[in-house]
């Protein structure tokens, strides 16, 4: 899944020092991620007109995997949470609150074990209010900023698909000697957009990496040949 190699990605960018360190065998922690996203899909809720999944995660390791996770324990479960925001934009599922991760220590497991308990946890209520409801976000509305010429132009995301590049019929013209004639495409899919490249002679670049195909969050800086496109959410 793309959202699991993003969580590897961000993770060890996060702590790469310690990341290299510390889980060079024993549980990793993409099998923790793995383990929740397994979790989502089991205990999902089939609605009338919707699918809900649990947000609320209890993660339980043991004796001798604990002391390496309590190392980084808010970087991970901060993009263990971001996994399951993904993960229910991606299937389109909603989620009753945001995402909690909790991790805790279980003596009769052993070293490499892992389990996991989902429930479905609403968000904090507002005085006489209900409580948060966090639908998929299939309802978002994404978008391109293209910055050429001294200018910026706003280009919806409001197809399948999107395919940047120097050609007059791509839907995001990119007037730039270093673009290709059909450069790039940007799939989006229950509010989920994925960058992809198109074989393109100079290669696409996200927040600095040259990539192949990535999943977009909000404020991520595409660069085409010199031209900058930011990918915006809100």
């Amino acid at each position: 899944m793309p959202n699991l190699r993003e969580f590897e990605r961000r993770l060890g960018g996060l702590v790469e020092g310690l990341f290299s360190k510390t889980f060079r065998s024993g549980l990793q922690p993409v099998e923790v991620a793995r383990r929740i996203v397994r979790t989502m899909d089991a205990g999902k809720q089939v609605g009338v007109s919707e699918v809900w999944a649990p947000n609320r995660f209890e993660v339980s390791l043991s004796n001798e995997d604990a002391p390496r996770y309590t190392q980084m324990e808010a970087a991970l479960t901060s993009e263990l949470k971001r996994v399951v925001l993904e993960t229910a934009a991606e299937r389109g599922w909603g989620l009753v609150g945001p995402p909690e991760v909790e991790l805790f220590v279980d003596d009769r497991l052993r070293k490499g074990d892992l389990q996991v308990d989902a429930s479905m946890a609403e968000g904090e209520r507002e005085e006489g209010g209900p409580a948060a409801v966090i639908p998929a976000p299939m309802a978002a509305r994404p978008r391109l900023l293209v910055h050429a010429d001294g200018t910026v132009r706003e280009v919806a995301l409001d197809k399948d698909l999107v395919t940047l590049g120097r050609l007059p019929e791509c839907e995001v013209v990119v007037p730039d000697k270093g673009a290709s004639r059909r450069h790039a495409q940007v799939r989006t899919r229950d509010g989920v957009s994925t960058l992809t490249d198109l074989g393109s002679t100079n290669g696409t670049q996200l927040n600095g990496q040259q990539v192949q195909s990535r999943v977009l969050d909000d404020g991520d800086r595409i660069v085409i040949g010199a031209t900058l496109i930011e990918y915006r959410r809100s």
